[in-house]
């Protein structure tokens, strides 16, 4: 049987302050429905961060931040005594994230190392905070409500632009294609962005209906709009990670289904298996770049990857600084955007642009505290029983897989759920926790 979600109540019983205000206001904040709606609005701010950006602006969207940080730290502060301090935040992201903070010592963009930092610190925080105030199968519902209400909106306006009046919805980067059997954006401000969220909702889609969390009818319409949403994305990057993810789900369900003494060794056999498929990858890295990529947007992206390479050499182990968002105005992305004749918002590639912008250390510290966090969900994922625990090692087989061409992990939405991920497992399988 599958462990249902906690009752949306208030969650711990705080002796009485005296005064009726504080009182009202304690219960308040400590509250199971305030914290679902905190966590839904912070869900629906990160998955919508283009949205939110191209109608409100950079002063709507941080104004939207600092005060969902605000909350949280109210929620936290009123959950005090149920948060266990020591494993809310692994040390394998502290380390990565402090890394990245002392790059201002080296930086050669300061400004925008350090607003870089506060932008990413602020989805750390948040997506610590959800971590830490909800349980996994709470954190899916959520996820599953905000992208069934984005992915929805997306085909409605994709109709709206593409069928009834066959023209571009410019400022949400729709291009109206729809009609002429093209590829649609939605309001995610591109086609792989699209496919990426397409194959986490589908993800946390399948683990709601296996948990039963939500109506059969709405895991069923849910993951056929999910699905329609793939398919018109059209793109290389999601067909891709889709066959990597039904592996991975393959090979995870097929454990499950072992007893734990055969479990035992069929996992060393799986780690040999995935270290190999991990080194062919690698080796093949210029076949599977091009299988991502379609037409003359292969030769694009290596154009791009080179240029970064190049300057990655000459600041091999501690890159040029974080930023996070590439900042087309300032050197050398303005080289970068020059030679290329593009401007970019990321180097497309998760693993080469932490190279760039924080060196081989703060590669290898991300890839570190990524790895702990998979290999964490995984051992959750094979041996519990709840389904719920099988949807963090998927949704991060999805970020890691569509990292080779995309750059969704580092910024925004992907930092918040990969921040959200390594939290939820590292608290229930961290060395810092008692053994009983």
């Amino acid at each position: 049987m599958t462990t249902p979600p906690r009752p949306e109540s208030s969650d711990s019983q705080e002796p009485s302050s005296g005064h009726p205000i504080v009182d009202a206001l304690y219960s308040f904040l400590s509250h199971g429905r305030f914290a679902r709606a905190l966590s839904v609005t912070i869900l629906a701010t990160a998955f919508g961060v283009h949205l939110v950006r191209n109608t409100m602006g950079w002063a709507g969207l941080n104004a939207l931040l600092v005060s969902q940080i605000l909350l949280v730290a109210m929620l936290m502060l009123a959950r005090r005594r149920m948060i266990t301090w020591t494993h809310v935040v692994p040390v394998s992201l502290a380390l990565f994230m402090m890394w990245c903070l002392l790059s201002v010592f080296w930086s050669r963009y300061l400004d925008a190392t350090w607003t870089g930092i506060a932008y990413q610190i602020a989805f750390a925080v948040l997506g610590l905070a959800l971590a830490a105030t909800r349980d996994t199968i709470q954190l899916i519902r959520s996820v599953g409500d905000v992208l069934r209400v984005y992915l929805g909106l997306s085909l409605v306006l994709e109709i709206f632009a593409g069928l009834l009046i066959d023209a571009p919805i410019r400022f949400l980067g729709i291009a109206g294609n729809l009609g002429d059997g093209g590829n649609i954006q939605g309001i995610f401000g591109g086609r792989n962005p699209l496919a990426v969220l397409s194959l986490v909702a589908i993800v946390t889609f399948v683990v709601e209906w296996r948990t039963r969390s939500v109506a059969r009818s709405v895991s069923i319409g849910s993951l056929a709009g999910a699905s329609l949403c793939l398919y018109l994305a059209g793109s290389p990057v999601g067909w891709a990670a889709i066959v990597v993810v039904a592996a991975v789900a393959a090979v995870l369900y097929g454990l499950r289904a072992l007893s734990p003494e055969t479990r035992r060794t069929a996992q060393f056999i799986v780690a040999s298996l995935g270290l190999l498929a991990v080194v062919a990858a690698w080796l093949s890295r210029t076949a599977i770049a091009v299988a991502l990529s379609a037409g003359g947007v292969i030769d694009y992206r290596f154009e791009l990857w080179r240029q970064m390479w190049g300057l990655t050499k000459q600041q091999l182990m501690t890159g040029w600084g974080w930023t996070g968002l590439w900042r087309p105005g300032t050197y050398p992305f303005l080289g970068i955007d020059f030679v290329t004749g593009s401007t970019h918002r990321s180097g497309l590639n998760v693993y080469l642009d932490t190279w760039f912008q924080v060196g081989l250390v703060g590669l290898v510290l991300l890839l570190i505290a990524l790895g702990l966090a998979f290999t964490r969900g995984w051992q959750l994922a094979s041996d519990k029983k709840s389904e719920a625990y099988v949807w963090s090692p998927l949704v991060l087989t999805v970020l890691l897989a569509t990292g080779f061409a995309e750059g969704n992990l580092l910024i925004e939405w992907g930092w918040l759920v990969a921040v959200m991920i390594m939290a939820r497992t590292s608290a229930e399988l961290s060395w810092r926790k008692p053994r009983l």
